[in-house]
């Protein structure tokens, strides 16, 4: 049995995705397993997945129709092999001995999860990339029984991809990517269905990976196809993330992490409709469906505003959107939206 086993999800990434397994080769961990998923790519993914597999043998490649990120992740879960698992996107970058620090982290803490920070660089219109700066939090843990804020390690933790994490594989036994986000909110939903299993989670600040948020990316939505596939994700995520703070919050945490989850979904939605100048009748649909999602759950908009500590960017969503005058948004500066 591999020690570790990374999965990375290929698509169309004829000139990203040796680099990328590059970054995961150098980290010299001992009993490592890579497996690529090509996910039915038109350009020459599956050639430059063979060459690497013939050149490194703890390089393992599976081939399957185009079925989005999910689909391919949850191929590599099937055949993962490794004590831990890790995720990689096929245009990102681990950092130099990230991967030792989080498998370290994970046995000396008996951790089932190990978050660590990241950076993001963001495509310009010309093609380049810039950093978008966000602080790192401070260093946590959570543990079922013990001490440790839920609401604490979600703040210090921040957004919650899977690519800057490390799982115990036993942690996530039965447990899979929904196919029904493959344009967005994949990741959130996939962790906050993980916090309803798991025992004990840690945070490091330290940074373990470089992720590159292009103009393509699934992070972005270009289509109302796109945005209507993040539509139907608001109800798998917040039933997760219900389920999992019930799992890890008292009574009166539980108001506090519910009011921030709530949150989360009205400035997640109010960004990507303003960012893909969505047109009336689909922002229309899109609130229609969040105030659906959210009615079954404890608690009103209005206090959402209480004692949350947003910022001011936030507070004037959550504002608007109680006062369904969400368009008014997109009259705000851009800046530099936090993920």
């Amino acid at each position: 049995m591999a020690k570790l086993s990374v999965i990375v999800p290929a698509y169309n990434a004829e000139a990203t995705l040796r680099t990328a397994v590059e970054s995961i080769l150098s980290q010299q961990v001992p009993e490592l397993e890579i497996i690529l998923v090509n996910d039915g790519s038109a350009d020459g993914t599956a050639q430059v997945c063979h060459a690497l597999a013939t050149e490194h043998s703890c390089i393992h490649v599976i081939t399957q129709k185009n079925s989005g990120i999910c689909a391919a992740r949850n191929r590599g879960l099937e055949a993962a092999d490794g004590e831990y698992i890790a995720f990689c996107d096929d245009d990102d970058l681990f950092w130099q001995d990230a991967l030792r620090l989080l498998l370290q982290t994970a046995e000396d803490t008996r951790a089932d999860i190990v978050r660590g920070g990241y950076e993001l660089l963001r495509q310009r219109r010309d093609g380049t990339f810039a950093e978008q700066p966000h602080p790192a939090g401070a260093a946590c843990t959570i543990e079922l029984g013990k001490s440790g804020s839920y609401r604490a390690f979600l703040e210090n933790s921040g957004p919650q991809f899977v690519w800057n994490a490390l799982y115990r594989r036993t942690a996530l036994l039965g447990l899979r990517f929904n196919e029904r986000c493959s344009v967005g909110l994949e990741d959130f939903v996939f962790n906050a269905a993980a916090y309803r299993r798991i025992s004990k989670a840690v945070y490091i600040p330290q940074v373990v990976y470089r992720h590159f948020e292009s103009a393509q990316s699934t992070s972005c939505a270009h289509s109302a196809q796109a945005l209507l596939g993040r539509i139907r994700a608001l109800e798998p995520w917040m039933e997760a993330e219900y389920h999992a703070a019930q799992r890890w919050c008292g009574p009166e945490e539980m108001q506090a992490v519910w009011k921030d989850r709530r949150a989360q979904a009205v400035t997640f939605l109010m960004h990507q409709l303003r960012d893909a100048h969505a047109p009336g009748p689909l922002r229309r649909m899109a609130w229609r469906t969040l105030r659906e999602v959210l009615a079954p759950y404890p608690g009103g908009m209005l206090d959402i505003l209480h004692d949350a500590g947003h910022n001011k960017k936030q507070t004037m969503a959550l504002l608007l959107y109680q006062m369904r005058l969400q368009k008014l948004y997109d009259l705000l500066p851009v800046g530099k939206d936090s993920l």
